[in-house]
């Protein structure tokens, strides 16, 4: 019986896949996506009403508590975050900014309802990790909001640029 000599092709595929480094295996898919935060916040701010903004305001010392639990430079850009979408609800609320578009205080005030609930994507009584859907919940609306805050800063004569930077990735 004669043996038979392996193609020139066959061959050839044995040195690529001899090239290539091992499969590795695929990371599962992320717990929580961009689309699933968006989502909560839309239907967070299709829920409130006007009076709304109001009690979320009373609980200002919750808010600035919850942010106060993340550390490091993202734990500054959180609470630079929260301190002024709680400034430009506070002033909307008191009548002070008409010209601030519904449709960021909307984005706003669901972010911080996102907030003051413990029982949320990630529950914040989790050891590290229960804040993190949180501050990204507050990332999102203020980048959905950008626009009326830019607006809103402008009139207000502050710089926006402390809460709308983006983090760096070794924070």
């Amino acid at each position: 019986m004669k043996s038979r000599k392996p193609s020139r092709a066959a061959a050839a595929g044995r040195v690529r896949d001899a090239d290539k480094p091992p499969r590795a295996h695929r990371a599962p898919p992320p717990l929580i996506t961009a689309d699933d935060l968006r989502r909560a916040i839309f239907e967070l701010a299709n829920m409130l009403a006007p009076a709304d903004v109001d009690d979320l305001l009373g609980s200002e010392d919750d808010l600035r508590a919850r942010a106060a639990r993340v550390d490091g430079e993202r734990g500054k850009l959180f609470a630079a975050q929260l301190e002024l979408a709680i400034m430009c609800l506070r002033d909307h609320a008191a009548g002070e900014c008409p010209q601030i578009p519904y449709y960021t205080i909307s984005m706003l005030a669901a972010a911080l309802a996102y907030l003051i609930d413990d029982l949320d994507l990630i529950p914040d009584f989790l050891p590290r990790i229960g804040t993190l859907d949180d501050a990204l919940v507050m990332a999102m609306a203020l980048q959905l909001a950008e626009d009326g805050l830019r607006r809103y800063c402008t009139w207000k004569e502050i710089d926006p640029t402390p809460a709308l930077r983006t983090p760096s990735r070794k924070a």
